[in-house]
């Protein structure tokens, strides 16, 4: 089943004012556009067998609080938001051992050329080296930054810190990971990006 044109050009931010208004359907869309992003997210945090339920509860814990979402933050930011409070706290509640390993999960690769899984198995170690190396701060700072093309701004609200602290993080984050970046394939999108980075202080 296709969506129409409209539908498909529907921003998130409509849709959730549309669910505000009691729109079920409107949210179910919003569902259906960050299940696959609110998984990965959680699953580089670690809770890889738990993913599922935090990301079920994340979009409950918005159902019920629809009301209070401000058009002036992205849905995205506003999600994400929740997220990463319900993981911090199930994170206190179980105290479970990180797992690097889980971060092979966190990107979902379909058949393809053998060049397309080889970038994408560098993907996964490159995650899996940042996962050894990184705080969970700096690595959801990171995942945020790269891979959700979250704002300073926008992750500054995620993690509830200043825009400020956010840069400094990212930057001795990208400090932390640049000497380690030499065994991976310069034409790897997210290394030049880290690289890049690194070189502009961004």
């Amino acid at each position: 089943m296709q969506h129409s044109p409209a539908k498909v050009l529907t921003s998130d931010e409509d849709l959730a004012c549309r669910a505000q208004q009691g729109c079920v359907e409107s949210f179910e869309e919003l569902l259906r556009r960050f299940q696959a992003p609110l998984l990965q997210f959680l699953r580089q945090r670690g809770f890889h067998a738990d993913a599922e339920d935090l990301a079920q509860e994340a979009f409950l814990r918005a159902y019920q609080n629809m009301h209070r979402y401000d058009r002036r933050w992205m849905f995205s930011t506003w999600l994400f938001t929740i997220a990463n409070r319900i993981a911090i706290n199930h994170r206190r509640r179980t105290r479970p051992i990180a797992d690097a390993a889980a971060m092979k999960t966190a990107t979902v690769v379909g058949p393809g050329p053998l060049d397309v899984m080889t970038l994408a198995e560098d993907r996964r170690r490159l995650w899996d080296l940042a996962a050894d190396v990184l705080s969970e701060e700096q690595m959801t700072a990171i995942w945020l930054y790269y891979v959700e093309d979250m704002s300073l701004k926008e992750i500054a609200h995620v993690q509830g810190r200043s825009r400020a602290s956010i840069k400094i993080m990212l930057f001795r984050a990208r400090r932390r990971l640049l000497p380690l970046l030499g065994e991976f394939d310069d034409g790897d999108p997210l290394r030049s990006r880290v690289v890049a980075g690194e070189a502009s202080h961004v």
